[in-house]
């Protein structure tokens, strides 16, 4: 598409990341009885709660439908949040729930990362050598006593920041093409590591 085309930007593809959220008891039961795996990487935390993520690098969202089905056959409460990344730095935040109304606020991204994980070495796992590194700099920590943030860098790549739980604080960075294979290659080392995203408007 010409750069110069006043249309280009009307018809540019956003980024979407989209989580089901449901407490953990509702949607650990409908996973196992949609027979998904156990650790599958799209689980992550969320505020107290356990999430599903798609975004718009998965080729669909027919295991999300799934699981909202299964949900809603069960009567259990969720809601959906989205995260529209808009341009660098801006997101529209829409969520969706029952019993209350639809709610969109276009805001200034929250920091991903904390200020100090800015310093760390940026791991790319789309390499053998990127893993290895990055595996080295973990050692033989337990992954229940980390999380990782999952984000994306001005230059559209995945990132991702492992967390140390207590005393917080950030122990290694990462970088890939998209952030399912960023998930992936981080369970590789860290098999049952908890992820994270930020779907919440800058508190400023």
């Amino acid at each position: 598409m010409d750069a110069a085309d006043p249309n280009a930007r009307d018809n540019a593809k956003l980024h979407v990341s989209t989580l089901l959220v449901a407490s953990e008891r509702a949607l650990s039961n409908a996973l196992d009885e949609l027979g998904f795996v156990q650790d599958d990487d799209r689980v992550i935390e969320h505020e107290g709660r356990l999430a599903f993520i798609t975004c718009s690098h998965d080729p669909d969202c027919d295991d999300l439908y799934a699981l909202i089905s299964e949900l809603a056959a069960r009567g259990e409460t969720w809601e959906l949040q989205f995260r529209i990344d808009t341009g660098e730095g801006r997101a529209i935040f829409q969520r969706l729930a029952r019993h209350q109304p639809v709610e969109a606020v276009d805001s200034v991204l929250p920091p991903e990362i904390a200020p100090a994980a800015e310093q760390l070495p940026a791991h790319d796992l789309e390499t053998e050598a990127g893993k290895t590194k990055l595996r080295k700099a973990l050692g033989r920590i337990d992954p229940a006593e980390v999380f990782v943030t999952i984000g994306s860098n001005p230059a559209g790549r995945a990132s991702a920041v492992v967390m140390r739980r207590n005393p917080r604080g950030p122990l290694a960075a990462a970088s890939g093409a998209d952030e399912a294979s960023l998930r992936a290659a981080i369970r590789e080392i860290l098999p049952t590591v908890m992820f994270s995203v930020a779907m919440k408007p800058s508190a400023g």
